[in-house]
């Protein structure tokens, strides 16, 4: 159900300038009582407002300063303005429109998780995944992306972003094109996985990736999270956190106990970029630039208290079914990774 905005908070800075989340749409329940939102889980309910409010809550466009916000508003309202806009604010429904996602015009990410235009993502790929993520990321207010791909753009990479004039050009080049394109302040570096300048680095479309990045990844102890598409299944996480979590090294211990073939069969497919359809790549690439906003916009000790579904576990997501699995793959006790595990049973 709809929450009511009764409570007052002081602990949370007004905006400059106070604009409504994109796709938040402003309705009037009864006389003197709007609701903002539709989705029961973010909506909300002002009640018992005067009418200057009411006109003051439907342009929350930011066009206008918060001051001359309270000034359209009779001084007794104005302590009332200001308790709707600091809840609507701490919901996460209110931005600032002078941040640099804001004044892009983009829609931001999930409601409560916002991209901040400090946060330095790495990106590890050059197929149809990786060109999806690019997008996403982008138009999501990420300003800092590293990137890095092997090889050349192939016929089979158009379709999510990379374009018929890119095929054969080096796929580096090709994504940084992509990323311009759709914000030429994009600042945009080459990707070193021995090195700590990124907060997290995705790793797309090869179902194993290359061993020598993840092994560059672990070393400089920089979260990593796998985004992959096998046999028409997208595949997200796991998110791996070193130390943290369970690792691409434990999942493969994991698999050579099922299989003990797994090892041969990794070593085929190891930073082989893997060709898949272009629903199963946008599905996936939502699913995996979600899980990665999540991850960020969390510190260490939420992280730990509630972890996100791809913490020592992955993801997968069938478009044809609709359905979305969740698969555990926990520390595996002969990895050397250094990750807590317990033994079964406990």
């Amino acid at each position: 159900m709809t929450g009511s905005l009764t409570k007052v908070v002081s602990g949370v800075p007004l905006p400059r300038r106070p604009r409504l989340r994109a796709g938040l749409p402003v309705v009037e329940r009864r006389a003197n009582e709007l609701q903002i939102g539709l989705d029961p889980r973010h909506a909300v309910i002002a009640t018992d407002l005067p009418p200057s409010l009411v006109d003051v809550l439907r342009g929350l466009d930011g066009r206008r300063s918060t001051e001359t916000l309270l000034s359209l508003v009779r001084t007794e309202h104005a302590g009332r303005l200001k308790a709707v806009l600091h809840d609507l604010t701490e919901r996460g429904l209110v931005e600032d429109a002078e941040t640099q996602t804001a004044r892009s015009g983009r829609v931001p990410s999930p409601f409560g998780v916002v991209p901040s235009a400090r946060h330095a993502i790495g990106l590890h790929g050059g197929g149809r995944l990786a060109a999806a993520v690019t997008t996403l990321l982008v138009g999501a207010g990420v300003v800092r992306l590293s990137i890095a791909a092997d090889g050349t753009v192939a016929r089979t990479d158009v379709g999510s972003g990379l374009r018929h004039e890119d095929v054969g050009r080096q796929r580096t080049a090709a994504l940084a094109d992509l990323a311009r394109r759709l914000d030429p302040e994009v600042r945009l570096t080459r990707l070193r996985p021995g090195t700590a300048t990124t907060e997290l680095v995705l790793l797309t479309d090869a179902v194993v990736p290359a061993p020598e990045v993840v092994t560059d990844l672990v070393a400089g102890g920089v979260p990593h999270l796998v985004a992959r598409v096998r046999d028409g299944i997208g595949i997200v996480g796991p998110l791996v956190v070193p130390g943290r979590t369970s690792c691409l090294r434990c999942a493969d211990l994991h698999r050579t106990g099922r299989d003990a073939c797994w090892p041969r069969i990794a070593g085929q497919l190891a930073g082989r970029y893997q060709e898949a359809d272009v629903t199963s790549v946008h599905g996936t690439a939502a699913l995996a630039v979600g899980q990665a906003f999540r991850a960020l916009a969390a510190a260490p000790v939420a992280l730990r208290a509630a972890p996100p579904p791809i913490w020592n576990a992955t993801l997968e997501l069938d478009c044809l079914t609709g359905v979305v699995t969740r698969r555990e793959w926990p520390p595996h006790p002969r990895c050397p990774c250094g990750a807590p595990w317990q033994r079964p049973g406990h």
